[in-house]
């Protein structure tokens, strides 16, 4: 039986378009509407007109993508200085489009009116895990307060203001790069009204407990790998390599007469969360990293350098087609055969994770 499923739950994007015109031209539909009746939605073509927020003036819904407005741009602000374009999409949204974000988003951008393809970022992501059959108020606070291990600790909780009992823990802080929230799925869906949409998505016929663990995550403040902030370069490693490092960014340990909480095994809750990764990970097992253009150990020249090995010993090695297995095949001939060359990478592996 399925224990749970990872989905990406939100994912907030800055288009930077520099020009006012896409403004203008949606604006005039509702310049002068009631900001009481725009609240509610005013309908303008194939979208939802309503009220912004964060400095833009109005937005422009599609089921839950929307796509925020301002004339606050380079044209008004100055070349580098203008706000752009903002785009949240929600979890509807990103389930049905999932592998085929980027097309999907250039093709809503041209209707909005924009042609031509701009520099799109990656401002935060959320990305989620269900566990099916964990409930809530199972959970034992003073286990997460006292038993966390990481930098960050549980900054907050909220119970049920009716029944009194757990609903949600936080961890960390909203405004870091990573803010973690484990919370009742379940009763979040009864609240929002979308019950009904879960079920189908976990593919269950009835509520069951479900406990959703989600990592709100800033990439560009958090330093991030560019397929994390480049939206263009966003795909399915970047999110398996993310879940990965954040399944150790943090995590709820067993508590040992061990000083180092590192070296703490996981707790139950933990492991079950780890196994759900695992399956969805589907063999990606390496984490994304934060050191971004900071880390020096592999730049672009050594990657050329290695190229222009490689390139030669096929060369001279493999063959008429020049072929990498026919160069292994040779280089093993002379001694060097693949297990002593990933004997020598494993050494060196242990090395370079150390320097």
């Amino acid at each position: 039986m399925e224990k749970g499923i990872v989905l990406l739950d939100t994912l907030c994007l800055n288009v930077r378009y520099p020009h006012s015109d896409i403004f203008n031209r949606w604006y005039r539909f509702i310049e002068n509407v009631d900001r009481h009746v725009l609240r509610q939605g005013v309908e303008v073509g194939d979208f939802v007109a309503r009220t912004g927020g964060a400095g833009y003036k109005f937005s422009l819904w599609q089921h839950d993508a929307r796509f925020y407005l301002t004339d606050e741009t380079d044209d008004k602000r100055g070349e580098g200085n203008g706000m752009g374009i903002r785009i949240q999409l929600g979890p509807k949204f990103l389930i049905q489009h999932i592998n085929e974000l980027v097309p999907v988003i250039l093709d809503l951008l041209s209707d909005i009116g924009i042609k031509k393809e701009w520099p799109i970022h990656i401002t935060r992501l959320d990305l989620a895990v269900d566990m099916f059959g964990v409930a809530m108020v199972n959970q034992s606070l003073k286990d997460w307060q006292e038993n966390w291990v990481g930098r960050s600790k549980v900054s907050g909780v909220h119970f049920n203001s009716r029944t009194g009992v757990l609903e949600t823990i936080n961890i960390g802080s909203r405004t870091s790069a990573i803010y973690l929230r484990i919370y009742d799925k379940v009763a979040q869906a009864l609240k929002e009204g979308d019950a009904f949409y879960w079920l189908d998505v976990w593919e269950k016929s009835s509520l069951e407990e479900v406990t959703r663990v989600e990592w709100e995550i800033k990439p560009k403040k958090g330093n991030f790998s560019n397929d994390l902030v480049d939206f263009y370069e966003f795909n399915g490693f970047s999110r398996r390599e993310l879940m990965n490092y954040l399944m150790e960014w943090g995590r709820l340990g067993i508590p040992e007469n061990d000083v180092n909480r590192s070296r703490w095994k996981s707790a139950t809750f933990w492991k079950n969360l780890e196994e759900i990764k695992d399956e969805w990970a589907a063999g990606v097992y390496w984490p994304t990293s934060r050191l971004g253009k900071e880390f020096k150990g592999i730049s672009g020249a050594y990657v050329k350098q290695l190229s222009g090995s490689i390139s030669g010993g096929m060369a001279r090695l493999g063959g008429d087609d020049q072929g990498l297995i026919e160069m292994i095949d040779k280089m093993a001939e002379y001694g060097e055969t693949l297990k002593k060359i990933q004997k020598k990478a494993k050494i060196k592996a242990a090395i370079y994770q150390k320097i």
